[in-house]
């Protein structure tokens, strides 16, 4: 850990003492990273005692070093601060940066906490996100310290600094400005500190013969998908610094996402064992490096963790995300490909990129000191630029270049004041070469900033307040005005289902009507959010809502394992805004068709995600079906779902039967309370029981009216069904009292059971036994058909389309000789006793 009079050393200018460098010559530039470096040369500077009472200090540039840096010096008392920015904003780099992700710490892997994503510095703190998010943030912040800091700190957009002069242990500033005129004018101003933060600059627009390419931070600069219908797009990189290690990535990729292909490799299982390795080769690369001599990652790589990068699925993983035929040709000035001045991770992904590429993908390395630009070959393909690299010629489709801006042009103005500052500070560098290539903010800085801000009043970062009103309850109220309901609060009627999320703010529902009040529809909708809200207070007549409540979920004839809402004594002042009035029906339509459209379209995200692959995360769907059969439930899904959306009456119907066994002509609003969250992967598998059986027994659709909730049309009439997934009847397990329960349709699905109905109860002696010996159809009672999702169902649904096709018309036609056994037994008048 660096001290501050190591920090002092690395930053100033010794043959011009109070002139500090921020980052214009250090290789590991990230934003934090900038940061940390202003917050640790400011404190620095006032630890030493270098900063006099009342001094006027200059900061050249408004990037991340520059704004943090005036932060922090705005903060101290006794200073007079004043910023210069020769664009029209600050963070001018990152004004319109979408695609590009600023993360604080993930360039440490494997460190611990290197995916981390708050920054938490002590002052201008963020956390990862995109680059313009992360602008936003910071801005506001330093807009904070400015107000506190009032005329003490001064931001000059617009100023281009021209020359810096010391005189006499001061310094003078000559600049350009905006006049009153709109001119440009001349314009000198003294200090008694200047800390230069210009960076590198941005990269010139054509920086290879007449290939025009994008700055980094532009969002054009991303390479994105390919338009042209190319099979073979070619790609030319030039620069291996971290944003051209970035870009060759971009290129290479079919859809781009940087987050996520560095946190893949940083987070995947196993990959930690693989961090003393790399650290060691770090090692012996920095060592090369002191010593003046490259060093071959690739081989070192290989060596070292080439198998297991492999077997850890790294390399096949970004196989996957290839362009499909895209060819890249990276060019490096030295032979080696990779260099220590690189983030571990992004080289890392480089070298899976090496091993990923194999044909018709295409991976070169091309070693040459300058590209040189070449006329295009006229043709019906050509590709936009031709180069030679050191004689070998190479046509692409685009050309990245990041091989830096113009240092040069960018410290020209302060030439004079730092002759020999570069030697200076690569010794400096190789004396302690971690801190200085990838700085740590100390203790001592973080507390001394920390009370600063304290003293300032200064709010919390901005993802901190956000948590903060994460944290504050949503606030709703339902009254009864008259005849006439009155909604209003934080959610809509139509957002209800927001308060179902997993990560939902705390919810306060303030109920001044009694159940009785509001009539049975709306109170059961207020108990169907309520029981399925993970956060959720009610503040209400607790003496009349508790049995009500209690009934509907914990006290449940159809349902286990539901909890009681948590309940307050009604009292507090609930909002007012965003009134809704209607009559109570048509408020409890409202709310019941937004909970029942939430569920719909949970249902269609699994099962299309079942039918179309397979995949089955929770094993909602529990059965694993044939490709052949999938894709026949495909269409039969689609229909359904048109008719759930066209009919809310139908999809209202179908879901309450699908978790209640009673059915009634009058509507069970008891079972409406428990079609939510908690019962959504029960209601997924009713739905694809049903399907697997519709693909069968064709015709097979939603019925919205009693009895049941399918229909199944044959030539002669409509058999109705009802497939069910509850949990109890009246109560009693389902396995026990499925068999005495007064059914009222033709058939019975229940897909939530996987044995066979024969095996329900000992007791019923009627049940037949299919041809395969196993029970999975039989008679209940009056003759109608029973199905569960027993080995048979499973089995026959595996093996595909026609093998369920024929198993469930074999028992059918079992079922249907067992009723014409039973008819031909039944004694007529006449016969004998």
């Amino acid at each position: 850990m660096l001290n501050p009079t190591d920090i002092v050393a690395g930053s100033g200018v010794q043959a011009h003492p109070g002139f500090y460098v921020i980052g214009c010559y250090d290789t590991r530039i990230t934003f934090y990273s900038q940061q940390v470096r202003a917050l640790e040369l400011t404190h620095a500077l006032q630890h030493e005692h270098l900063i006099r009472a009342n001094a006027r200090i200059a900061v050249i540039g408004g990037g991340a070093a520059g704004l943090t840096a005036a932060a922090g010096l705005a903060l101290q008392p006794g200073t007079n601060v004043r910023l210069f920015e020769r664009s029209d904003v600050l963070l001018p780099l990152q004004r319109d940066s979408r695609r590009r992700r600023l993360d604080p710490h993930i360039y440490e892997w494997p460190k611990p906490d290197a995916d981390h994503e708050l920054a938490e510095l002590p002052l201008l703190d963020w956390r990862s996100g995109s680059a313009i998010d992360v602008r936003t943030a910071v801005l506001q912040e330093f807009a904070n310290i400015r107000a506190f800091a009032d005329n003490r700190l001064e931001v000059s957009l617009l100023h281009d600094v021209t020359h810096v002069q010391p005189q006499h242990g001061r310094f003078i500033l000559s600049f350009t400005r905006e006049g009153a005129n709109g001119e440009r004018v001349e314009d000198q101003a003294e200090y008694d500190i200047v800390i230069l933060a210009v960076g590198f600059g941005t990269e010139p627009p054509v920086p290879i013969g007449g290939a025009v390419t994008q700055s980094y931070w532009r969002d054009a600069g991303v390479p994105g998908p390919e338009i042209t219908g190319k099979a073979r797009p070619a790609f030319l990189v030039s620069g291996n610094g971290d944003g051209g290690l970035i870009d060759l990535i971009a290129a290479a990729s079919l859809n781009f996402d940087h987050n996520e292909i560095i946190r893949g490799i940083a987070q995947r299982p196993g990959v930690r064992d693989l961090a003393p390795r790399l650290l060691e080769i770090d090692r012996l690369a920095r060592e090369n490096d002191a010593q003046g001599q490259g060093f071959d990652f690739i081989a070192a790589y290989d060596a070292s963790i080439g198998a297991d990068v492999e077997a850890l699925g790294l390399v096949g993983d970004l196989r996957g995300r290839l362009r499909p035929g895209v060819q890249l040709f990276f060019q490096t000035r030295e032979h080696e490909m990779l260099s220590i001045r690189t983030a571990r991770l992004n080289r890392l992904a480089v070298y899976l990129l090496t091993k990923a590429c194999a044909a018709p993908q295409r991976f070169e390395h091309l070693v040459c000191p300058e590209l040189v630009a070449l006329p295009a070959v006229a043709g019906a393909h050509q590709a936009n630029f031709r180069f030679d690299c050191g004689g070998q010629q190479v046509e692409v489709d685009q050309l990245i270049a990041r091989r830096g801006p113009n240092q040069t042009e960018v410290r020209h103005p302060f030439a004079d004041l730092l002759a020999g500052f570069e030697e200076d500070h690569k010794a400096w560098v190789t004396a302690f070469p971690e801190d200085g290539i990838a700085p740590v903010l100390g203790q001592s800085a973080i507390s001394y900033y920390q009370r600063l801000a304290r003293e300032a009043q200064l709010p919390p970062p901005r993802y901190r307040l956000a948590a903060v009103e994460a944290a504050l309850p949503l606030r709703i109220k339902l009254a009864l005005d008259g005849e006439q309901i009155r909604w209003s609060g934080d959610i809509g009627l139509a957002a209800i289902t927001s308060g179902w999320a997993a990560d939902t703010s705390p919810i306060e529902l303030m109920v001044t009507a009694t159940p009785h009040d509001i009539g049975d529809p709306l109170a059961h909708a207020v108990a169907r959010f309520a029981v399925h809200a993970p956060r959720v207070t009610l503040f209400l007549d607790v003496a009349q809502w508790r049995p009500f409540l209690e009934r509907a979920s914990t006290r449940s004839p159809n349902a286990s394992d539901f909890t009681l809402p948590s309940l307050r004594a009604l009292g507090g002042d609930a909002s007012i805004l965003n009134l809704t009035v209607g009559a109570p029906d048509e408020v409890a339509a409202r709310l019941h068709g937004a909970m029942d459209g939430w569920l719909l379209e949970r249902i269609d995200s699994h099962l299309s995600r079942y039918l179309a692959h397979g995949d089955d995360p929770g094993r909602a769907v529990s059965i694993v079906a044939a490709a052949d059969l999938r894709a026949q439930m495909r269409p039969i899904w689609g229909n359904w779902k048109a008719a759930f959306t066209a009919d809310p009456v139908l999809l209202a119907r179908f879901l309450n039967l699908a978790i209640c066994a009673r059915d009634d002509e009058a509507p069970a609003w008891e079972a409406t309370v428990l079609a939510g969250p908690r019962l959504l992967s029960s209601v997924i598998r009713v739905c694809a029981a049903g399907l697997a059986v519709a693909t069968a027994w064709q015709n097979t659709t939603p019925r919205g009216v009693h009895p049941g909730n399918l229909g199944r049309a044959t030539d002669a009439s409509t058999r109705t069904g009802h497939v069910c997934g509850a949990a109890l009847i009246e109560g009693e397990e389902m396995a026990i009292a499925a068999l005495q329960h007064m059914w009222s349709t033709d058939f019975v699905l229940l897909p939530m059971q996987a044995l066979p109905p024969a095996m329900f109860s000992r007791a019923n002696v009627s049940l037949a036994r299919s041809g395969s010996g196993a029970l999975s159809l039989t008679d209940v009672g009056d003759g109608r058909l029973m199905l569960t999702l027993d080995r048979t169902f499973r089995a026959a649904a595996e093996a595909g389309l026609a093998p369920l096709a024929d198993l469930l018309q074999s028992l059918e036609e079992q079922h249907f000789a067992a009723l014409q056994r039973s008819i031909d037994r039944e004694p007529v008048d006449g016969d004998p006793a």
